[in-house]
């Protein structure tokens, strides 16, 4: 089924011919004083839940330790914890709605580029 204004390309089509109907972009800045900081609500915006994120260190240091959580089907999953070696990252196969990072490690504010392709 292809695209078009009427329907876009189900989960399954996305998947096997590696395709989205929209993409969004969006800095988020983690400050050293451990209190998470959300991104943009993907299904309040009007873009439907994310097929796939990138997440790219933008600014930090080597040391950081960042912590990170996932909002799938309305409600937080547990945290994943990573290191500043494990960027860029690259999350698909989940439905994502929102995403929210912190740190207290750093000695300067943490800075993340997140791309979400819907």
């Amino acid at each position: 089924m292809a695209y078009s204004a009427i329907h876009g390309f189900s989960v399954q089509e996305a998947t096997n011919l590696k395709v989205y109907n929209n993409y969004s972009y969006k800095k988020i800045t983690c400050a050293d004083d451990d209190t998470y900081v959300e991104g943009d609500d993907w299904t309040t915006s009007g873009d439907g839940p994310a097929k796939e994120i990138m997440i790219l260190n933008y600014t930090g240091d080597a040391a950081g330790v960042t912590t990170l959580s996932l909002k799938i089907a309305g409600s937080y999953g547990d945290e994943i914890e990573l290191e500043f070696q494990d960027y860029p990252l690259t999350i698909s196969g989940l439905l994502i709605d929102q995403i929210k990072m912190k740190t207290a490690d750093s000695t300067a504010d943490e800075v993340f580029s997140v791309i979400s392709f819907h």
